[in-house]
């Protein structure tokens, strides 16, 4: 009993022995055999289970697209949103301005200045109010300094029941000048930009506090983006002695809330819509103080002399580099206030000539133009 029990291990034993002792080309071949004996099998185990696991990776893949596009749904909106929260913002701070304007607690001569500039601004706020963000759609290169095309027409008036984007409408970014609406569609609206030779808006140079208003913004933006680039400044201590500079600079522009409103004239873009322009340039012409007005008397066009001999003497240069360019109002196409440009060359005054022309560059980012408000038509404004 005891040796039929030994026999199937040695069995056993020996087939182990020659399985490990075959040639190459005689285990390939069994390995074959062997194979070949086990795949249908295998092919029904795997039919089995391979289709749940492709409908799995299907869904999978189909989850993961779509939250690709939602992503990039949700990001197209958040740039909009955010500027249009800095709009809301923007309007709060000229709320508050108006209110702190109070002329009964002003000098008795500067009374009619802060009430024209509580007036003026008021005005300006009731149109904002009712702006309507829009989204640049196309530009074409061939009028890339001359027109775009936002993605807002008439659908958008009946839905809030206000002819707001209609032929004439200021196109506005915060309280830049953009361009005016030329043509309104059914989803989409043709404007033409600062920078078109055919669109002349009435300015008038500003220098002062509203002057002094754009280069404080301008370095807020630089103090933000500082506190992202630390390894801009070689030491704490430096970047410590820079901002402190800069603060001190920014407080000093806005100790004073006087501006003076000097010459008058007109401005018009450089370019014709042939091919996109080289940078923003804008030409100003006609620019005196011929004639009094509600900001002050009339003045000398060479010296800036006030011309009055009842008035005492007061010289102030008409225009010159970096005064701030404001729309007048008096176009019909742009309510009073907005900013344009500054000025960035004063020509020589000629002999004989009766105003000076100068080169303005427009505050306008348009080469980077994307997302605009639409103001009402100023005639409907008022």
């Amino acid at each position: 009993m005891r040796r039929e029990k030994r026999i199937p291990y040695v069995f056993i034993f020996f087939a182990l022995f020659c399985c490990l002792n075959f040639p190459d080309s005689v285990s390939r071949k069994m390995r074959s055999v062997a194979v070949s004996s086990f795949a249908p099998s295998q092919s029904f185990l795997l039919a089995s289970i391979i289709p749940k696991q492709n409908t799995n990776i299907e869904k999978l893949l189909q989850e993961k697209e779509a939250l690709h596009r939602e992503n990039r749904s949700l990001n197209e909106q958040i740039d909009p949103i955010r500027k249009w929260l800095l709009s809301e913002d923007r309007l709060e701070e000229q709320m508050q301005r108006i209110r702190s304007i109070d002329p009964l607690e002003s000098e008795e001569k500067w009374k009619g200045y802060f009430q024209r500039r509580k007036t003026q601004m008021a005005a300006l706020l009731k149109l904002q109010l009712k702006a309507i963000p829009a989204k640049v759609i196309y530009r074409d290169p061939a009028s890339w300094s001359s027109f775009v095309w936002l993605g807002v027409g008439e659908k958008h008036n009946r839905a809030l029941q206000e002819p707001i984007i209609v032929k004439n409408s200021p196109v506005v970014m915060g309280n830049v000048l953009v361009g005016v609406v030329e043509e309104v569609e059914e989803m989409k609206c043709k404007v033409r930009l600062i920078t078109d030779s055919s669109l002349i808006p009435s300015v008038r140079s500003v220098r002062g506090g509203e002057q002094n208003l754009i280069f404080v913004k301008q370095m807020e933006d630089l103090l933000q983006l500082l506190q992202t680039r630390k390894d801009l400044f070689s030491s704490v201590e430096e970047e410590k002695v820079f901002k402190a500079s800069l603060q001190q600079l920014m407080n000093r522009l806005t100790t004073s809330q006087i501006s003076s409103y000097l010459a008058k004239g007109e401005l018009q873009g450089s370019g014709h819509p042939l091919w996109r322009a080289r940078g923003q340039k804008l030409k100003g012409v006609g620019f005196n103080y011929d004639f009094a007005d509600e900001e002050g008397p009339a003045r000398d066009l060479r010296t800036g002399e006030v011309i009055s001999v009842a008035t005492q003497k007061n010289t102030q240069t008409l225009i010159q580099e970096g005064d701030l360019l404001v729309t007048t109002g008096w176009d019909g196409l742009f309510p009073e206030g907005l900013e344009v440009a500054i000025v960035s060359k004063v020509h020589c005054l000629r002999e004989g000539a009766s105003s000076y022309s100068l080169e303005a560059d427009a505050l306008a980012k348009l080469d980077d133009l994307g997302f605009v408000f639409i103001l009402p038509p100023v005639l409907d404004g008022k």
